[in-house]
């Protein structure tokens, strides 16, 4: 991805307009320059990575290369990272967790709205229900698995928003919820009596799977499906202070390897899967203010804003190859930077600074229609793996 630092980014704002003189001679009066063209002033405020203030009003149409997202000024926009192409997508009063779905066409809001953008893609008012961990529905978005404030499994369904629970799943707190690309499966971090239990369930939450148990305290704190459906992934914190990044492949289910392990006495959560590729990226540190983005791969660890003293967080891929990350947060606002994973770009691109919220508005393409499974002759462990 070409670096924006030191280009010159061009938005579309309101023009000066000016009147011919007046018949009584007075002249036209003079324009105060602009804030950019005095060195001694510094910019406030969300603006982009040349300075350049947001647009007024929200009229522009979204287009599909604009794969970042992010609220500022009380308003969602969406911004080509290539171009700095920039777009108003809707005004917005509470952002909430502001994740996209996977076609990027419909986002969830604070209070379990949804909004839709461009082409017929659903808007859902606001519920009373709290949502804790939770997960589009894929490949298209048609409903989001999540956990209520009680920790109970449940789902919402886009078209009606109706609610149901998923009373087949196993008791326990649910923390964790991922759906398997072909939308078939669900997977949950479930934490009982006896610890914290990974399980694979259909969509609906039917047949429910316990594939890995925890011992001696270790805890589940992210997991993922690989983008082809094959292999689930998660971050385990050990009870030894030390955090692994596991994966399990679904066609056998009977047994786990581990990826990478990190530094002692730290925490890691926050796993994001490139959409192809062996990347992987999560965020290290357990209090806000010690978050730093990691980008894993192939057993390499690269700190993804080294020169950076204010927390990072990975946010998500762009591409297989391209990092969205966080500089700041913690009750303040962000700046926004992409990373180019392979090296090939020397420094971070500088998005756009002091935002609210931000992420990344990408389109899930070639998505698996199946959900792999052991032989039927071979099943695995009961009692799963431990």
């Amino acid at each position: 991805m070409r670096s924006l630092r030191f280009a010159l980014i061009s938005v579309l704002v309101a023009g000066a307009c000016t009147e011919p003189p007046a018949d009584d001679g007075s002249p036209t009066p003079s324009v105060s320059p602009t804030p950019s063209d005095s060195p001694s002033v510094v910019p406030t405020g969300a603006r982009l990575a040349d300075g350049t203030p947001l647009p007024a009003g929200c009229t522009a149409a979204v287009v599909e290369s604009q794969t970042v997202a992010f609220v500022a000024d009380g308003r969602a926009w969406a911004l080509d990272p290539n171009t700095a192409e920039l777009s108003c997508l809707f005004p917005v009063e509470d952002a909430g967790p502001f994740s996209w779905g996977p076609q990027g066409d419909r986002v969830l809001l604070g209070g379990f709205e949804v909004r839709g953008v461009g082409g017929d893609a659903p808007d859902l008012p606001a519920i009373q229900t709290a949502v804790g961990a939770f997960d589009w529905g894929h490949p298209i978005g048609l409903a989001v698995a999540f956990a209520d404030g009680k920790g109970n499994p449940r789902k919402r369904f886009i078209d009606d928003g109706r609610l149901i629970t998923l009373d087949a799943l196993p008791p326990g707190s649910y923390l964790e919820v991922a759906y398997h690309p072909s939308g078939l499966a669900l997977s949950f971090v479930v934490e009982t009596d006896e610890g914290q239990e990974i399980w694979l369930s259909t969509n609906e939450g039917e047949d429910p799977e316990r594939l890995i148990f925890s011992k001696r305290g270790t805890t589940f704190t992210s997991l993922a499906f690989s983008p082809d459906g094959q292999t689930l992934w998660w971050t385990a914190q050990h009870a030894e202070g030390y955090p692994e990044l596991h994966f399990m492949r679904l066609d056998t289910r009977t047994g786990f390897g581990t990826a990478w392990r990190g530094t002692e006495g730290t925490v890691t959560d926050g796993l994001r899967l490139a959409p192809a590729g062996p990347r992987a990226a999560v965020t290290q540190g357990a209090a806000c203010e010690e978050h730093e983005a990691l980008i894993l791969d192939r057993g390499e660890t690269t700190v993804a804003l080294p020169d950076e003293a204010r927390p990072t967080e990975a946010l998500g891929w762009i591409d297989r190859a391209t990092l969205l990350v966080s500089a700041g947060g913690c009750g303040e606002t962000i700046d926004l930077y992409t990373v180019d994973a392979r090296g090939e770009e020397e420094d971070p691109a500088l998005l756009a600074l002091e935002v609210e919220i931000a992420a990344p508005r990408t389109q899930v393409v070639d998505p698996p229609e199946e959900v792999p499974a052991p032989d039927p002759e071979v099943e695995p462990p009961p009692e799963g793996v431990g």
